[in-house]
């Protein structure tokens, strides 16, 4: 799937979320905010495609110089007892990574789509518990360059693949006022299970700011992290994913 595509889905998905939800219930008016933000994530882990792995530690100056194309943007509508949330983004980054004297490079290439829907109940007015299904779909390029330091000679291998999967997840949110207008967010899920990556998780932390009836601004951190295996080690088809992105994030936040 290239770019353009992933794109126009990510576009897709937040909009039709948006017409589907509801704007009252039986419960009680429902709050609908829209979010526009931005997360400078450093990467941390181990891409593998068959034989060939790439050790991939690119942080948050590097990934801000590799970002080829990006798109983020939540959608979330709340009635005080249930809400409705999906999250989507998109990158596109380029990575390169060098052992001591230059003598192995390993170039990565990866186009990561991920959209997440997921259901609230309140449990009391800050705590909610949540169950998320969460599809990732990656497009990733990796070469291996290796340099003989006697003779000089070059030696390259390359891979690629797509993968893409399905992870249930379950979590918690905490949510509470602290001063005027200011609210604080605290956010965990846990999933994959075997079902789709052995293990997915997500952290998020968060200030919000309420500067207009409409308008608000937000900033925070969030974790995302997956370790995702398909295929058999040794065939040309296997797969390893064992990433960790992280990193500061900021938005805006619409209110209607």
């Amino acid at each position: 799937m290239n770019s353009a595509r992933k794109l126009s889905l990510l576009a897709a998905s937040l909009a039709g979320c948006c017409a589907a939800m509801p704007t009252q219930a039986a419960d009680g008016d429902w709050q609908q905010m829209v979010v526009i933000y931005g997360m400078g994530a450093a990467i941390d882990g181990d891409a593998t495609i068959g034989d060939l792995t790439v050790p991939v530690d690119v942080s948050m100056s590097e990934v801000f110089d590799a970002l080829e194309m990006g798109a983020m943007g939540a959608y979330r509508a709340d009635n005080g007892t249930w809400s409705f949330m999906v999250d989507a983004t998109f990158m596109g980054l380029g990575g390169t990574a060098e052992s001591q004297r230059d003598i192995v490079k390993g170039d990565l290439d990866l186009d990561q789509m991920t959209v997440m829907g997921t259901v609230g109940r309140r449990f009391t007015p800050t705590l909610e518990g949540l169950f998320s299904l969460t599809w990732f779909d990656l497009s990733t390029d990796l070469k291996l360059t290796t340099r003989n330091p006697i003779s000089g000679v070059e030696t390259t291998r390359t891979a690629s693949v797509d993968a893409d999967w399905i992870d249930p997840m379950l979590g918690l949110q905490y949510n509470v006022p602290f001063a005027d207008d200011w609210r604080f967010n605290l956010r965990g899920d846990i999933g994959g299970f075997g079902i789709g990556a052995d293990l997915s998780y997500q952290l998020l932390a968060n200030f919000h700011y309420q500067a207009t009836d409409t308008i608000g601004v937000a900033f925070g951190y969030r974790v995302i992290g997956f370790d995702y295996e398909d295929g058999r080690k040794g065939d040309s088809d296997y797969q390893h994913f064992d990433l960790v992105e992280q990193g500061p994030l900021v938005g805006m936040t619409i209110s209607f």
